[in-house]
């Protein structure tokens, strides 16, 4: 650690000195070892979770972890878990942009992209053409992770998350463009507008909705009703922030919807079918400084 002195008598000095050598006794100073030891456990843990390895995951978290938006360590093996369940196929790439030291306590900070193909059939399917329909997912995060030498062992005891975006795509709606325009950053109880613009198809009517949730455990998930999409291709809305400081999810869904054709026309003249799906979300973070570790 160190310390910017200003000698103003000797006795100053000499308790500065004193106070040096105390703390140093207290914690061991980090070492070119140690980092290493840290960016070899931050990849590990990558592969141990495309592998879906929770067991394995959780002797490197520490029982006292608690995640950027509170969750306990029990928790955030819970949701490492179901995520490989709804996406078993997701691979991920990921780079460690710094590595970062203070108070005895290392910080990697990694860039992060997952992506996976997706396939709904039979009955989670019936509103598709033809009962089935492809899709993929892509996610991208900034984020860091916080390790604490304990009795000897680098564990993680906590994340500070900067960005993260999950993009999903089913049928016509993986060539489509779609963008939203969202804050980073929320003050509580304030007042935000969001701002979504799709690329609709020739030949079909598109819907859309624009909602947000509060990033909490379990989830509470809100959608705004869709609305239609005009030619503009563009939907707005303005929402207030929570009051409690919690993060929140900015989402965003669209359809295309057109006419049956082919066998579905046959078996039900009347039903509309679905021929492209879209889900944004977007993070945005509450500014509160004494979330940071």
């Amino acid at each position: 650690m160190l310390f910017k002195r200003r000698i103003i008598t000797a006795w100053i000095f000499i308790f500065f000195v004193f106070a040096f050598f105390t703390i140093g006794e207290s914690r061991a100073e980090v070492t070119k070892k140690d980092y290493k030891t840290v960016i070899g456990i931050t990849k590990k843990l990558r592969k141990l979770s495309d592998k879906n390895k929770i067991e394995k995951i959780s002797a490197y978290y520490s029982k006292d972890y608690i995640s950027f938006d509170g969750y306990t360590k029990a928790q955030i093996l819970e949701i490492f878990e179901t995520a490989r369940k709804l996406y078993p196929e997701s691979k991920t790439k990921e780079k460690i942009i710094k590595v970062e030291e203070k108070d005895g306590l290392i910080k990697v900070y990694i860039d992060e992209i997952s992506s996976t193909k997706i396939l709904i059939e039979g009955t989670e399917a019936s509103y598709a053409e033809g009962g089935k329909i492809k899709g993929k997912m892509t996610s991208g995060a900034y984020y860091s992770m916080t390790y604490k030498n304990t009795d000897g062992k680098w564990l993680v005891i906590g994340d500070e998350i900067y960005s993260e975006t999950t993009d999903i795509r089913y049928g016509e709606a993986l060539d489509s463009k779609f963008s939203l325009e969202a804050p980073d950053n929320l003050q509580p109880g304030g007042e935000f507008s969001v701002k979504t613009t799709l690329e609709v198809p020739s030949g079909v009517f598109a819907v859309g909705s624009i909602g947000h949730d509060k990033i909490v455990y379990p989830p509470e998930k809100y959608w705004d009703p869709y609305r239609a999409i005009n030619s503009t291709g563009i939907l707005e809305r303005v929402m207030r922030a929570n009051n409690e400081g919690i993060n929140e999810y900015v989402n965003a869904t669209f359809a295309f919807i057109k006419a049956p054709s082919g066998k579905d026309l046959k078996e039900n003249v009347e039903r509309a079918v679905i021929s492209g799906m879209g889900f944004y979300v977007k993070r945005v973070n509450m500014d509160n400084d004494e979330k940071k570790i």
